[in-house]
């Protein structure tokens, strides 16, 4: 099942809704369906649980019975099989099916469901729920977070994103193949959107691959900066050993103080060694800025061999 599927499904499943709320929700799923006028009150779904939905708030919340086909390509077509049933959905909604443009009538969202704060936009909730169920799709939130609605007008597509704007939910508008699509690409947006309808437990799901996805980039940035760290210790290295090689072969290395030999000594034999640990090794312990004022002192004296005064305070 993909994640669309999954959230339907949960918002199909939301439970105990008061009148209003579902009188919200039929508007959402009727007016964002196929279509919403005199000739035709119909949705066309691949979700047969959304198509049954759809027939229940039908009943619930018109009091007037639809119909429901399906096609040999497994589509859903639940729709009003007459005139006198579509003017009768329509006025429940207070449409007349004459209106000019496709517009969302807010007093069909009464809001009305208790004095409690968490009821206080119930409708909003459940109108949205129905749009999602009609029009909405979402990505798998492991590959990438994106949620749309796909709606035939424009004006209708406007009013849309003006409800989830006002609600602080960051949608957007475009064009796509002669329709319009309302799309939210926040993460934060989308999690806000699908506890606001209902669907709990898919936004718990997004939540989760969140921490998963911040703890996997951490680590790999973690392991990331390791690694170059070790790759400018080994490089280091190199040319340190190199540079005391070198005074080996030239014969200044016997010369050397006490306290450089050691470190060059440690250095040769402890080769991935950072600075901290050779000075760990050293008689008596170095700091990590003695050790590395060392190292470079033998890589100058590597240089210029020929040099008589050897500086060995840190």
């Amino acid at each position: 099942m993909s994640f669309s599927s999954d959230i339907k499904d949960e918002l199909i499943k939301t439970e105990n809704m008061p009148d209003c709320c579902k009188h919200a929700m039929a508007y959402g799923m009727f007016l964002f369906g196929r279509s919403f006028s005199l000739s035709d009150v119909s949705l066309m779904t691949d979700n047969e649980n959304v198509a049954k939905k759809y027939l229940s708030l039908a009943e619930e919340a018109c009091k007037i019975p639809a119909e429901l086909n399906v096609s040999r390509a497994g589509k859903y077509t639940a729709f009003f099989d007459s005139d006198e049933k579509r003017k009768q959905v329509l006025s429940v909604f207070s449409c007349t099916g004459a209106e000019r443009t496709h517009r969302i009538d807010r007093g069909n969202l009464a809001n009305d469901a208790g004095d409690n704060d968490e009821n206080t936009n119930c409708c909003d909730a459940a109108f949205l729920r129905g749009v999602f169920l009609s029009c909405g799709t979402a990505s798998d939130p492991n590959k990438s977070y994106h949620l749309e609605f796909v709606v035939s007008y424009k004006t209708l597509s406007m009013d849309l994103m003006k409800i989830l704007n006002d609600y602080g939910i960051k949608a957007k508008h475009m064009t796509r193949r002669y329709v319009n699509v309302i799309y939210i690409k926040d993460s934060e947006s989308i999690e806000e959107l699908l506890t606001m309808m209902g669907a709990h437990i898919s936004a718990m799901e997004i939540m989760n691959i969140k921490i998963y996805k911040d703890v996997r980039n951490l680590t790999n940035r973690r392991n990331n900066f390791e690694n170059a760290n070790l790759s400018r210790t080994v490089y280091a290295s190199f040319d340190q050993v190199s540079a005391i090689e070198k005074l080996k072969n030239d014969g200044v290395f016997p010369a050397l103080p006490d306290d450089l030999k050691q470190v060059a000594t440690l250095r040769i034999e402890n080769p991935d060694a950072s600075l901290r640990e050779i000075g760990e090794l050293c008689e008596p312990k170095m700091s990590r800025s003695a050790v590395n004022h060392r190292l470079k002192k033998l890589m100058s004296l590597s240089e210029n061999p020929e040099k008589e005064e050897v500086i060995t305070d840190e």
